[in-house]
């Protein structure tokens, strides 16, 4: 996570700012400053983060790579926005910068911005140390109460008194309150907290987007539409360029790269902030931030767009591009102990599904690029490829994988993958679907470890449930699906006992007969049947 967050939330923000910094500086004619480029390319790298993080939480794809991705270089945003707002003082112009040349303004620059960083990290870190020692007792004190407005107003006491701190020392408001909310989320009463504040949170976060609707002139709009339009488009187009760029880099398809883009390519809330600071301390003009506030607010509008734009794109590409459904090696990476699925059909999702939920790694199969692109819609590990091929094998670290599932649509294709792993990664365990009886033999013979007829025992079940409903007494269905099972099986038990060895379904009833019990859905205790004697 650190890795994304620092490595590419601050490859993006860099990037962006100097690419917008340099089209600024380069389409005012230099009219608009060092120092004003500066605001502009490190306000318009920035992205919204109330807006798509609530898209990306309605649509279900927080937990997604994209998502992910997109989470954590707004993370990193939000931190950048504490370096942009001490920044802006520094910029401001003054008589000392006008007199200095660029050497020397750019040395004043720095050194004051050691001072300022200084003096940040020493106020961050005496509000940290300070906030922690003090606020756990103190809440204990006023949780003792039971008086929520009292909690509520304490709250309230600590976001205001923090900023007002940060205010004092030459530091901004904004970095008060987030260095308030760090500190109360650290505290055993977070969840109360939030839970107070939920009910202001989306009228606050309203009440903030209504200033800036008040702050947007139609009039402006329409006089300057054609420029507006074509900010937009440069402003969501570059930014999409550079994360497809960055988001590669960093272990993402190029797929991924371009919707967690998108999502990042609007403007952002903090925008108004740093554009406000800047007219207020004169480094922009009133008239341009009117402009900025258009492209910014317009574009923050087509979030929800621009997500459904990237499901889209991405459901074409990945069934254009097979290669960004192959295995990526920084996808699997580090893959030890896991479990390969091949086959992601209806038995394979399964299988996943209860992996998942048991925390257990896995990485699936399948050459139905449907199938694959549903996966990894859903943010599974499901990659393009043959599950008989060594070379794909090989790429899923299958010399590194604890069992292998074989669950594909075809006889032959169950066989070449338990031959392939049999013959090129004997130390892995094959458990297999087979067709039928006959099929299971030659999957036995081919190396599998355990295999399952896949009819024998859904005949069964299917069968235990119409006699149960036919009122035959429970005891008659037992017996009955234990003679249907010794029946069908007792080819299998011939094999067992020449060859000395066994298909695998005993382990497989003696497993599930230590989850289920004895019983399973009234059918009987499942016979250990394939027991080589």
């Amino acid at each position: 996570m650190g890795k994304m967050v620092f490595g590419m939330g601050s490859a993006q923000v860099c990037l962006t700012l100097a690419a917008v910094a340099g089209a600024s500086l380069l389409l005012s004619g230099g009219a608009l400053g060092g120092a004003g480029a500066i605001i502009v390319g490190g306000g318009l790298a920035l992205s919204t983060t109330a807006v798509g993080m609530q898209v990306l939480a309605d649509r279900g794809e927080t937990g997604s790579r994209h998502g992910r991705a997109a989470f954590s270089v707004l993370l990193f945003q939000d931190l950048a926005v504490v370096v942009l707002l001490m920044l802006i003082p520094l910029l401001t112009p003054s008589p000392e910068n006008a007199a200095a040349g660029g050497v020397e303004s750019l040395i004043r620059i720095s050194k004051a911005i050691g001072v300022a960083a200084i003096k940040a990290v020493t106020c961050m870190a005496t509000i940290t140390v300070v906030g922690r020692w003090v606020l756990q007792p103190l809440y204990r004190r006023v949780a003792e109460t039971r008086n929520p407005d009292i909690f509520a107003a304490m709250t309230l006491l600590v976001v205001l008194g923090t900023s007002l701190i940060t205010q004092l020392a030459g530091l901004s408001l904004a970095l008060g309150a987030f260095l308030a909310g760090l500190l109360l989320a650290e505290t055993p009463f977070h969840l109360q907290i939030e839970a107070d504040i939920a009910p202001y949170k989306g009228l606050l976060m309203g009440l903030f987007f209504m200033t800036v609707g008040m702050e947007i002139s139609m009039g402006l709009l329409v006089a300057k539409l054609r420029t507006v339009l074509a900010a937009m488009v440069l402003l969501i187009g570059g930014k999409v360029a550079v994360m497809a760029g960055v988001g590669q880099v960093f272990g993402l398809s190029l797929v991924q790269s371009l919707r967690a883009g998108l999502l990042l390519s609007p403007g952002g809330e903090f925008a108004f902030v740093l554009f406000g600071e800047a007219v207020t301390k004169g480094i922009l003009n009133a008239a341009m931030v009117q402009e900025l506030y258009l492209v910014v607010a317009l574009s923050m509008a087509l979030t929800p767009f621009l997500a459904e734009w990237g499901a889209r794109l991405g459901k074409i590409l990945d069934k254009k591009d097979m290669k960004t459904m192959q295995p990526q090696e920084k996808e699997v990476e580090g893959l030890s102990d896991h479990v390969i699925i091949a086959g992601f059909g209806r038995v394979g999702r399964l299988i996943a599904e209860m992996l998942s939920e048991q925390l257990i790694p896995f990485v699936a199969l399948d050459v139905d690029a449907n199938r694959v692109a549903e996966g990894r819609a859903l943010d599974l590990p499901v990659y393009f490829g043959d599950a008989g091929s060594p070379a794909v094998l090989h790429a899923l670290r299958a010399e590194k994988a604890a069992c292998a599932v074989i669950t594909l649509d075809t006889p032959a294709a169950n066989y070449r993958s338990v031959w392939a792993l049999h013959k090129h990664f004997p130390l892995v365990k094959t458990f297999v679907r087979a067709h039928d009886v006959e099929n299971g033999l030659q999957l036995e013979k081919a190396g599998a470890t355990a295999v399952v007829p896949e009819t024998l025992e859904p005949s069964l079940q299917l069968a235990a449930a119409v006699l149960t409903e036919l009122d035959i007494p429970e005891g008659d269905v037992a017996e009955a699906i234990r003679d249907l099972r010794r029946t069908h099986l007792s080819e299998l038990q011939d094999v067992a006992r020449r060859s000395r060895t066994s298909l695998g379904y005993e382990v497989v009833g003696e497993q599930l007969r230590a989850v289920t019990g004895p019983e399973l859905n009234g059918a009987g205790p499942l016979e250990p049947s394939l027991a080589a004697p």
